[in-house]
């Protein structure tokens, strides 16, 4: 039995062709391994119903991580995260820790830090309130004329919003009715405006607005007989 090729040149082709299997193999087990740090989105889940968080939430973390070189020159934020559960989270201060299970990487890298290490977050239950409603009123009427009364209909409006704020919440505005120029009393309806964002009006979201509109010297004379 023969066990070498009668060619040489095939010979030749084998051995160079075993090197360059061994030599790819040999770099695969040797791959560079390398650390690197980058901001990771942070997404928090489960929010308990009811309830509002009122306090600033971070919208990235620093995340340090090592692996293969390779796999950390193409990892970008798209790739990682970090997801907080509040699932049963009482109301009250919080400082929620980030743990390697919260963390999400691409197989074969490997979680080394999070920067910081505990989220703090303030949870708030939400309420409802009934408030005044304060109506604005822009521009000047006609030369010669004046707003003597601004009436709103309905009065008041309820409100929905973390309690805390809702217990110092002593009124809501509207949107400002135009009276620039006007000879007559100006009738209309407008949106009510929630104070901020964690709060929200419930009802009535329109409200009616009249600006009475009279000779400034009849409203200086009313404001004598008063």
């Amino acid at each position: 039995m023969r066990l070498l090729p009668r060619s040489p040149g095939t010979l030749l082709l084998a051995i160079v062709l075993a090197c360059m299997v061994w030599y790819a193999n040999a770099l695969d087990r040797r791959e560079r391994v390398s650390e690197r740090q980058l901001d990771t989105p942070l997404t928090l889940v489960n929010v308990p119903a009811d309830t509002v968080i009122t306090s600033e939430v971070p919208r990235f973390l620093s995340l340090r991580v090592r692996g293969p070189l390779s796999r950390l020159r193409t990892l970008d934020q798209a790739q990682t995260g970090v997801v907080i559960d509040l699932r049963g989270a009482a109301e009250g201060e919080h400082e929620f820790p980030v743990e390697t299970r919260n963390v999400i990487v691409p197989p074969g890298v490997e979680v080394l830090a999070v920067s910081p290490p505990q989220v703090p977050l303030r949870l708030e239950k939400i309420g409802r309130r009934r408030v005044a409603v304060r109506p604005r009123v822009a521009g000047q009427p006609a030369p010669g004329m004046s707003v003597r009364a601004v009436r709103v209909q309905p009065a008041t409006a309820m409100v929905s919003g973390p309690r805390l704020l809702l217990q110092r919440l002593q009124s809501v505005s509207t949107d400002p009715v135009n009276v620039d120029g006007a000879e007559t009393s100006v009738d209309a309806v407008v949106a009510v405006r929630s104070p901020q964002p964690l709060m929200r009006i419930v009802e009535p979201l329109t409200v009616r607005v009249i600006a009475e509109i009279v000779p400034a010297r009849a409203d200086a004379r009313s404001a004598r007989r008063r």
